[in-house]
């Protein structure tokens, strides 16, 4: 008798402990588990640097932060470089460069750290992996680039951001955008210029 009175005794503490033990658990997941867009202060961007993209496409790259910032700059060779910065952390780098022709996504991701070797579109116009992706663009020509092709690339450098469904979606909207730009100008003789 005296043993089932001391496990009785015991259980109620046990039970408790166990319960207090689940509880914290939940609680450490669940803030492990929310979402940056609830800890996000600032707006994800409708574009990057001007070139309209979607915010639901590029948000799944963005960290929680108080605020984003934008640099744009042009650092060589007719390169322009979009970067997204939130509290002052390089989160988010959007390129357009121009590349010789013949060489294809795999060539323009393989010197881009963030790529990675990743996967390549059934068209071949497009490579991404999870932190990275490349574009290549239709239909756009400049002569101050002869013989070259233009291409968009994507760079994640937020920790713990890559999605590579997501940027899967991403790198073919950024080029498209890109292909309707300015900058995207037709080939010389071709029909409608």
């Amino acid at each position: 008798m005296n043993r089932r009175v001391a496990g009785t005794t015991g259980r109620p503490a046990r039970k408790a402990a166990a319960l207090t033990s689940a509880l914290a658990l939940g609680l450490v997941l669940s803030s492990c588990t929310s979402s940056d867009a609830d800890a996000r202060s600032y707006t994800v961007p409708d574009s990057l640097c001007g070139t309209t993209v979607d915010p639901a496409l590029l948000s799944p790259f963005l960290p929680s932060g108080e605020k984003l910032t934008t640099r744009e700059e042009s650092p060589s060779g007719g390169t322009k470089r979009c970067t997204l910065l939130v509290d002052g952390e390089q989160s988010v780098v959007a390129s357009r460069i121009w590349w010789k022709q013949g060489d294809g996504v795999a060539q323009v991701g393989s010197v881009h750290a963030q790529v990675g070797k990743g996967e390549v579109s059934d068209d071949s116009r497009s490579l991404f992996s999870a932190t990275g992706g490349v574009g290549k663009t239709e239909g756009c020509a400049d002569p101050g680039h002869p013989e070259q092709n233009l291409f968009t690339v994507i760079q994640v450098f937020a920790p713990g951001k890559g999605d590579a469904p997501a940027m899967k979606r991403l790198v073919p909207a950024y080029t498209k955008a890109v292909e309707g730009s300015d900058e995207c100008r037709p080939p010389q003789g071709a029909a409608g210029s």
